[in-house]
């Protein structure tokens, strides 16, 4: 398949949107997420449960599934995106890394912390595939499945997987943990989609 021609400004602007989508989201999961000690689907919990099933480290299944995403990235969903989603990965780092280091000092409570937190991701997420990236993790396979059935959303498939590693994660974290996920895989996946629906992809 051709590798379709970027312009510079759109490799530029590409990348701008794809570090704030990564700050918004970064921020979202350290400061809320990590502190509510959530369990939200993803890399990492994937990372969580592949740790406790078997001899290896969380740390080296969270590297070896994000290894695999970006693999898969490029194989199935082209350069750009690829190069994007490296981009996407070492700015999510650099963001939680500092977010980490700026934590406040209070927890917002449940109620409104998973919402705002929801609401949070679900919007990084979308500016990083809005300007053909991914976040380097399984919203990958949510891209392929997409880009081959259009009629089947970005958002529904990003649901469908994180519910399967969410599913598999409560026979280790507690039906409460599960439950809190649940809710917050709602609340973004419904917040990508309507915003996908709303404002489409970048052009270019």
């Amino acid at each position: 398949m051709k590798e379709e021609t970027v312009t510079v400004h759109e490799a530029v602007m590409d990348v701008v949107w794809v570090i704030i989508g990564n700050a918004v989201s970064a921020f979202a999961y350290s400061w809320i997420m990590v502190k509510l000690n959530i369990i939200s689907g993803g890399v990492t919990a994937s990372g969580m449960i592949m740790g406790k099933l078997t001899p290896l480290s969380v740390t080296f299944w969270t590297n070896a599934i994000t290894v695999a995403c970006l693999l898969a990235a490029l194989i199935f969903l082209g350069v750009r995106t690829f190069m994007n989603s490296i981009v996407s990965s070492l700015a999510y780092m650099g963001w939680f890394t500092l977010a980490q280091a700026l934590a406040p000092a209070h927890t917002l409570p449940v109620w409104l912390g998973l919402p705002i937190a929801g609401l949070g991701v679900g919007i990084g997420y979308y500016l990083c595939i809005a300007h053909h990236s991914s976040t380097a993790g399984l919203d990958v396979f949510a891209l392929v499945i997409n880009k081959h059935q259009p009629k089947f959303s970005v958002g529904l498939g990003l649901r469908l997987i994180n519910l399967i590693v969410l599913g598999i994660g409560a026979l280790s974290f507690g039906l409460k943990s599960f439950l809190l996920g649940l809710i917050f895989i709602l609340i973004y996946t419904e917040t990508l989609t309507l915003l996908q629906k709303r404002f489409g992809t970048a052009e270019g």
